[in-house]
Order: C-alpha cells, then sequence, then structure tokens
C-alpha cells in the first residue's frame, strides 16, 4: 500500500529538494550572479557520503553527468533542455531577472510522481526573495482499502553567501534550502490518522558555474550508525 509517509520519502529522493505563502519580497534583496545556461555546458557531479559533521566524507562513489543539448521555448519559458535530469528530477532549467526554474519531464514520471509533483514550473531559486513557495500540490488518492487527502508545499529559504575555491578558482557560492511539508489525512481500512511530515535539504548555487551542491542530511540508527545522509558537488565542468 503506498502511503503519504513513502511518497514523502520519494519526493525527497526525486527532488533532493513552511506551508505559509507569505514571501519576503524586497526590490533591495535583488542578487545578481551569472547562472550560465547554453548548449554544451555539462556539469559532473559527485556523490559523497557525509559525516557527523555534515561534510563530504571519503572518495566520491559516483558520477553523474548532466548536458545541456537543446534551446528551446517551453511551457511558455526560454529553456535548455538536459540529456540528464540534474539535481531535482529537473529536465528543463530556465532563468530571468526574477528566478531560476526547472520542469520535470512530467510523461517520464511514474504514476506516483504524476501523482505528487506538479506539472508546471517550479521556482528553484528567487532572486529577491529570501523565502518563496517553490511549488504547491493537491493530493487526493483513492485505491480500493486506501485513501489519502493533502497538500505537498516546498519552500526556498536563504541561508547566505559564503566563497570557496573551485578548481582552482574562488566563487560566490549562494546556499538555500528547501523545506517539503507533507499534511493531510490517510486511511487504511477503517483506520483514519492525520499527516504532519516536514523534510529539509540544502543547495549551493555558484556564480558563473550554476547547481554546485545538493546535500540532503540523514540521522544514524541501530543498523546504520555511520549514516548522517549523501550530498552530490560538482567536479568537472564545463561552460560555453
Amino acid at each position: 500500500m503506498r502511503k503519504i509517509s513513502q511518497i514523502l520519502l520519494i519526493a525527497i529522493y526525486l527532488f533532493a529538494i513552511s506551508c505559509s505563502d507569505d514571501t519576503n519580497t524586497n526590490p533591495q534583496l535583488q542578487e545578481s550572479f551569472n547562472f550560465p545556461l547554453a548548449i554544451g555546458n555539462e556539469w559532473e557531479f559527485d556523490f559523497y557520503w557525509l559525516d557527523e559533521s555534515y561534510q563530504a566524507t571519503g572518495d566520491s562513489l559516483h558520477t553523474d553527468k548532466s548536458t545541456v543539448i537543446n534551446k528551446l521555448t517551453y511551457r511558455g519559458k526560454e529553456a535548455y533542455h538536459l540529456d540528464e535530469d540534474m539535481l531535482f528530477n529537473i529536465s528543463y532549467l530556465s532563468v530571468d531577472k526574477e528566478a531560476i526554474y526547472g520542469h520535470v519531464e512530467y510523461s517520464d514520471l511514474s504514476s506516483d510522481g504524476k501523482t505528487y509533483f506538479p506539472d508546471e514550473w517550479i521556482n528553484l531559486y528567487s532572486f529577491n526573495q529570501n523565502e518563496w513557495q517553490m511549488y504547491k500540490k493537491n493530493i487526493s488518492v483513492n485505491e480500493g482499502d486506501y485513501i489519502a487527502e493533502g497538500t505537498f508545499t516546498m519552500t526556498g529559504k536563504k541561508i547566505g553567501k559564503n566563497t570557496t575555491e573551485i578548481n582552482g578558482r574562488v566563487l560566490d557560492v549562494y546556499e538555500y534550502m528547501s523545506i517539503l511539508v507533507a499534511t493531510g489525512t490517510e486511511t487504511i481500512g477503517d483506520q483514519t490518522r492525520e499527516i504532519n511530515q516536514v523534510d529539509t535539504n540544502y543547495f549551493g548555487i555558484a556564480d558563473s558555474i550554476g547547481f554546485y551542491y545538493s546535500k540532503s542530511h540523514d540521522y544514524p540508527t541501530e543498523e546504520e550508525p555511520e549514516r548522517h545522509g549523501w550530498m552530490k558537488r560538482v567536479g568537472k565542468y564545463t561552460i560555453k
């Protein structure tokens, strides 16, 4: 049986990404950095486990590569198509003076994915808000003895800016978190319970490179006492 709690884990995995709709918009917060999008741009993301301080540890376990293969108009925006999903199960990226946007390849999602993720542009990063809604999706599932009603809301919240040396270059990295909230009810047979679950993930965007890292914290268990989470971070890259 599918449960909202299980689907929340699917959402966390797919997006590696407060239920309030309030935002803190201020023109003085308008940021300006280069988020490069061009055909031929390529990023290699190395995968690491995290240590108890939530820092990458050990050697990279594997590498994922993502390349911009096409420029097109997609869902009303000038967009760039990726040959492989980048960090958020995203296949299309777009940027304007307000925000960086991403769109999944909706037709390729599983039935669970189509139920729980929006077929619309997701606001991945806002240039002029400290906190913003990334997406919101109403949930309705009725499968025999399993019924679920609720909402998934993902909110972005800025953490700050720091400078980091990346492949010999000292660059500004803009850090933020995504807060995914699942609320609602689920009924299994004649038992109904309230759902209120939250998961937070962390991201960094490097000036003139693009998305630099994605980090998901975890907690040790008796079965896995060394488990602290994972991180994807750019190693090699090519910017046209």
